[in-house]
């Protein structure tokens, strides 16, 4: 049997992709990143699935992004890293995946998924979880690779990354004269602000993008930097959400030699900054 540890889009393809595969995740859903909730009726991704190109994995249609930037030369220092993540990269014209929410909906249906949290490998081909333990004779990693060295326990001093606070924010239709909000200056919380106004007829759906590397800032400090800067108020608020994406940005490689069962895949096991349609393609052929 094969192991595919992670269910997020990287694992659910991999694993549809691979005949007597399970997948082990121990969040209650499917999606990983990207996975879904409707809120005032309209079902929004907990992160924007957008690529720079069309890619044959998804169906998309194409938006226009109106880019503003403050004290952009900033950027890099204020998210931690000395190269701007492709994800990360907005262009004027780019493509939004329309079938997210069907499409994870199909590939779950094509895969057997454990939800539990790993504890341990051993012997290389043994995952202990929370209540089981699971033999395969190959493990595919589509989780963080950091981690999994800490399971195998295999130094890694070399892998680092950036989290990210990300808020999900849903207001009133209005023109703000951008879509994508570029904010360099290290006094503001945020460093990115995307205005997903094609998601809904009714709401804009405002993703806030917070950095950081070992706690988040406060509530108040965040809603703070979005009045001074006229970006939104407290009262224009209809409903939003929040979650902790941990390592959003990765950073350094990894020169380990790993037992050749253990098959890393995918933007975290590979430690890469993949697109989203980068990441696919290697898990694909992972």
């Amino acid at each position: 049997m094969k192991i595919v540890l992670g269910g997020g889009l990287s694992g659910l393809f991999l694993a549809s992709n691979k005949k007597d595969s399970l997948i082990i995740e121990n969040q209650p859903r499917l999606g990983g990143v990207f996975t879904c909730e409707e809120i005032l009726n309209v079902n929004i991704p907990f992160h924007p699935p957008l690529t720079n190109y069309s890619c044959e994995y998804f169906q998309t249609t194409e938006v226009k992004l109106r880019i503003h930037m403050k004290k952009e030369n900033y950027i890099l220092r204020k998210i931690y890293t000395h190269e701007l993540p492709k994800w990360l990269i907005f262009n004027e014209k780019m493509f939004y995946v329309t079938n997210l929410i069907e499409l994870i909906d199909n590939l779950s249906k094509k895969v057997k998924v454990l939800h539990t949290n790993i504890k341990k490998i051993i012997q290389n081909n043994k995952i202990i979880t929370t209540n089981n333990m699971v033999k395969g004779d190959e493990i595919f990693v589509t989780i963080s690779r950091k981690y999994i060295a800490d399971l195998l326990g295999i130094k890694n001093d070399k892998l680092r990354s950036v989290s990210i606070l990300e808020l999900i924010v849903i207001v009133p239709k209005k023109d703000r004269g951008w879509d994508v909000y570029i904010n360099g200056d290290n006094g503001i919380s945020y460093s990115h602000i995307i205005n997903a106004y094609w998601i809904s007829n009714d709401y804009d759906i405002l993703y806030v993008l917070i950095p950081f590397t070992s706690s988040p800032p406060i509530w108040d400090k965040i809603f703070s930097d979005l009045k001074r800067e006229n970006i939104l108020l407290k009262d224009e608020i209809l409903a939003f959400r929040s979650r902790i994406i941990r390592d959003a940005i990765l950073i350094g490689e990894d020169d380990n030699v790993y037992p050749e069962n253990i098959k890393f895949c995918g933007r975290l096991g590979k430690w890469k900054n993949f697109t989203l349609c980068e990441a696919i393609l290697d898990s694909l052929n992972c």
